[in-house]
């Protein structure tokens, strides 16, 4: 397999994630992900798509077979990272995202399957992201859905305001909710026992499932 510095794995990665998420992946999302120039994505691009690890067309990026087995194990280091932190070492879930970035390089793949073995397989990262091969995430965003009981099922973006947010509403994946009223500033909802106004901006970063 080839090797990759760090910021071409990111690329990868964010790719991806991207795929997961919204079905595909462009251009803009990645300048908007990273904060960095067109040019600087560009010769970066131009560098994964030589090695034969992504393919362009119409401003639209696609991993290829060698390329999504890169990005895969990367995701699955990250994801399996952050449990380690939250779930062995009692990190909070905002720094273990942090750190899991540094972490999701490092690690050999004998480790990584140790670490796989303590933490018992799980299905999830802690913000409900699935390990790649072991779960397929089907549900809506809260802010789009209709009146009634709902179960958490991930919260999508892991930006730092994002998840700060989600905790202080007390809103973790496998969590229920009822979700009561909806309007186009913000919704409410009942959850561990009391209602709660949520921003419609912090709504539409968590995924949930009818219960």
């Amino acid at each position: 397999m080839v090797e990759l510095s760090e910021p071409l794995e990111n690329y990868l990665k964010e790719i991806y994630e991207i795929e997961s998420i919204n079905g595909t992946a462009k251009v803009t999302d990645l300048i908007i992900a990273f904060q960095v120039s067109p040019g600087t994505i560009s010769k970066a691009l131009e560098r994964l798509e030589s090695l034969g690890l992504i393919d362009r067309k119409n401003k639209r990026l696609r991993l290829t077979d060698d390329g999504l087995r890169i990005a895969e194990r990367l995701v699955r280091s990250h994801r399996l990272s952050e449990r380690l932190l939250t779930d062995i070492l009692g990190i909070d879930w905002i720094r273990a995202h942090e750190i899991a970035h540094r972490l999701e390089h490092i690690w050999p793949d004998d480790i990584l399957q140790r670490i796989d073995e303590v933490l018992g397989f799980p299905k999830t990262c802690p913000h409900g992201h699935p390990i790649p091969g072991r779960l397929e995430i089907h549900g809506e965003l809260l802010s789009k859905a209709k009146l009634g009981k709902y179960k958490i099922i991930m919260i999508i973006k892991e930006e730092e305001w994002i998840l700060r947010k989600a905790e202080e509403f007390g809103l973790f994946p496998g969590k229920e909710l009822t979700l009561k009223n909806s309007s186009n500033n913000e919704i409410l909802i009942e959850v561990n026992g009391k209602d709660e106004s949520i921003p419609i901006m912090v709504a539409e970063q968590v995924m949930v499932d009818g219960t």
